[in-house]
């Protein structure tokens, strides 16, 4: 794939299809949108080619496409606005969301044969990835065209604006305009009230651009994954059915933090945050299609070798898990959890400034059994969903795999831990590096 890139053909702004009114004029952006990173992360849809074989009739899928999507901003009306320059709020100005459109000549199985991070990055505008300084919509869209009649489609959402839940609500509304349905989304801002008035900064989340990093994804089938569960209940009878996401987060973890120690020839204390989705856990739930930062998270400290094993890291994400749940899940409004989230912000920061350069800090995101692989617009489900490298050191973003069944995980190192990390024998063993996607 190294020589075949999209060759963009156009580049649009989609307007919503009706006027946004005075009074919305001014979307102002929430504590933990403000706390949020100022870059655009991306989905990429794979779509096959039609049944009858023939190409697709680009300008049809076009058309239909971008008709849909005005009508979706008339609903999303700050998706179509900017972000004001102290990055406070949206000016819901009706200037529009940002839609490429490029052809690529080869046919969707030579990317999924081993589509890599690197590949992935293709699906996006060029200089948008992780670019503080790129100037456009909150949310950008390129449909990428290939010669077989398959496509691409990437949405990618600015995360100072919104999380990757509201991305699956936002796409899955889209989708569901372009089959004739009716949507009704939701703002978060328009939900709770944002009581904090601290310092809206949390050490840590910034990119580092002295820092090289690589991304690498690894696939870990639904028999892998059956092994490594049956594993670890094995040697730790007190560990009761761990899921998927617990024992691949654990593996990562572990043998993240193995690769850092053999670079440097010595070991020191480790954290693990993993983020989790406030939307279910509040009375009444909030839907996916609620946009907005609702995330917070839990996570873990090893600061002992002993500890650094399978079972003691499941053991201490479920306790922490656990403790999450009893805080943040006891029957609290979305009002209330907010606030409790406001006020867990300056305890954050403390424990960040604290172990600032002496911790090694992890972070895992998880988007397993959001649906994006549900997602139609009218020809069918994506046979393939991918994301794009990062910037950000010492992440893992897992996503389901709708054809096997298992999971994606894409793991984000400083590149000379990277070289030590990909080598590491019991990663290998469950975990296959940059594996097809088409016959899984």
């Amino acid at each position: 794939m190294a020589n075949l890139k999209p060759q963009m053909i156009s580049k649009v702004l989609i307007k919503p299809s009706l006027p946004t009114s005075e009074h919305l004029k001014t979307y102002n952006l929430s504590v933990l949108d403000q706390l949020s990173p100022h870059f655009y992360l991306p989905i990429v849809l794979f779509y096959p080619p039609p049944d009858s074989g023939n190409s697709s009739n680009y300008t049809t899928i076009s058309s239909h496409l971008k008709k849909s999507l005005s009508e979706t901003l008339t609903h999303y009306y700050p998706f179509a606005g900017r972000l004001a320059p102290n990055k406070d709020s949206i000016d819901c100005n009706d200037e529009g969301l940002d839609f490429y459109e490029a052809r690529i000549e080869c046919k969707i199985s030579d990317v999924l044969k081993n589509p890599d991070p690197e590949t992935m990055d293709l699906f996006s505008p060029p200089g948008m990835l992780f670019n503080e300084s790129f100037q456009g919509s909150p949310f950008i869209v390129q449909v990428t065209y290939f010669s077989c009649g398959g496509t691409a489609i990437s949405v990618s959402m600015l995360h100072k604006v919104t999380d990757a839940c509201a991305l699956l609500g936002f796409i899955n509304d889209w989708a569901a305009l372009a089959s004739g349905s009716m949507v009704s989304p939701m703002f978060l801002t328009q939900q709770v009230i944002s009581p904090y008035k601290g310092e809206i900064t949390v050490p840590g989340i910034n990119l580092d651009k002295n820092i090289n990093v690589v991304t690498r994804r690894f696939s870990f089938k639904p028999s892998k994954l059956s092994d490594l569960k049956a594993m670890v209940s094995d040697d730790l009878g007190k560990i009761h059915s761990p899921s998927r996401v617990e024992v691949v987060a654990a593996l990562i973890y572990k043998c993240a933090m193995a690769a850092s120690e053999a670079k440097s020839g010595m070991s020191r204390p480790s954290m693990l945050m993993q983020a989790a989705n406030m939307r279910p856990r509040v009375v009444p739930p909030l839907p996916d299609n609620c946009a907005g930062n609702f995330s917070w998270f839990f996570s873990i400290t090893t600061n002992d070798e002993k500890d650094k094993n399978m079972t003691t890291i499941i053991s201490a994400l479920k306790k922490a898990a656990q403790g999450f749940s009893e805080k943040f899940g006891n029957g609290l409004s979305a009002d209330n959890c907010y606030s409790l989230i406001c006020e867990s912000i300056e305890g954050a920061r403390k424990v960040m400034r604290q172990n600032q350069g002496e911790i090694e800090v992890y972070r895992c995101s998880s988007l397993c059994r959001y649906p994006f692989n549900l997602i139609n617009f009218g020809w069918g489900r994506p046979i393939w969903v991918g994301t794009s490298t990062s910037q950000m050191k010492n992440t893992f973003h897992l996503l389901d795999n709708p054809k096997s069944g298992g999971i994606e995980a894409l793991v984000t190192l400083e590149e000379s831990n990277m070289s030590m990390f990909e080598k590491v024998e019991e990663l290998l063993k469950f975990a296959a590096l940059n594996s097809t996607a088409i016959d899984d």
